[in-house]
């Protein structure tokens, strides 16, 4: 996969709950880092999402750039309670996720 199909694939995999697909596409040293949560690990990142799994979503592309270690994607994230955009920056090393930037509103979430 090239990086922007990386990047599609997490988030396919993310709004589907299959944090396995997830665990595939990231180098081990993966971070995330959002308004909510920061992760310095794959392993964290996983074991967050496996206590507490997220719910199966939907979402709408509405801008998808791409450059050369990076692509960032911009979409409304739908849940059957609401609909926010959101914008996510992901870094890339050996063919593999190494870091995400998740930026939203996230005041409907506190």
């Amino acid at each position: 996969m090239n990086n922007r199909e990386l990047a599609a694939e997490f988030l396919r995999c993310f709004c589907a709950g299959d944090i396995d697909g997830l665990a595939s596409l990231m180098t081990d040293d993966f971070q995330f880092t959002g308004p909510l949560f920061s992760f310095e690990s794959k392993g964290a990142y996983l074991d967050c999402l496996r206590r507490d799994p997220p719910d199966k979503c939907e979402y709408r592309v509405i801008s998808l750039t791409e450059g050369p270690d990076s692509v960032s994607i911009y979409y409304d994230y739908k849940t059957s309670t609401q609909t926010i955009t959101i914008a996510q920056l992901f870094s890339f090393r050996e063919h593999k996720i190494s870091e995400v930037l998740l930026v939203f509103d996230g005041r409907g979430f506190a």
